[in-house]
C-alpha cells in the first residue's frame, strides 16, 4: 500500500508535466455559447479522451444535441471498488471584448497572489 507522503512526492514530481497538460487544455477556446467556436469545443473533448486515455481510461466523445460530452470509465482493480464521478466543465465563457484584457485570455501562467502560487488565465481588466 502507498503511505500519503510517497503520493504526495510523487505529485510533486510530476507537477511540471500535469500543469504543461492543464495549460495545454486551458489553451484550447472551447466557447461554448459561440457556434464560431464549435470545432474548438470537438477539439476540447477529444483532448480529454486521449489524455484520459492516456492515463489507463477507456474514454470516448459522445455527441449530445449540443456539445459532445466525455465518458470515461476506468477498471477496478478488485471487487466492490467504489465508484466516482468526475464532473467538470472543458467549455469556457466569451471573452469579448478583447481589449479590456491585460493579458491573452487563453494563455495560462503561474502567478504569485495573495501569498502562493496561482495558476490565472489572462488577466481582466474590465
Amino acid at each position: 500500500m502507498t503511505d500519503t507522503a510517497s503520493i504526495l512526492t510523487r505529485a510533486d514530481d510530476n507537477l511540471p508535466k500535469s500543469l504543461d497538460r492543464l495549460f495545454d487544455l486551458v489553451r484550447i477556446q472551447s466557447i461554448s455559447t459561440d457556434p464560431a467556436f464549435k470545432a474548438e469545443c470537438r477539439k476540447a473533448a477529444e483532448w480529454l479522451v486521449a489524455e484520459l486515455t492516456g492515463l489507463g481510461f477507456e474514454a470516448s466523445v459522445r455527441d449530445t444535441p449540443g456539445h459532445p460530452m466525455v465518458v470515461a470509465h476506468h477498471a477496478a482493480g478488485r471487487a466492490g471498488a467504489p465508484h466516482v464521478l468526475f464532473y467538470g466543465h472543458y467549455d469556457v465563457q466569451p471573452v469579448d471584448p478583447l481589449n479590456l484584457w491585460d493579458t491573452a485570455p487563453f494563455e495560462p501562467s503561474i502567478k504569485e497572489l495573495d501569498g502562493g502560487r496561482k495558476v490565472i488565465t489572462g488577466a481582466w481588466n474590465g
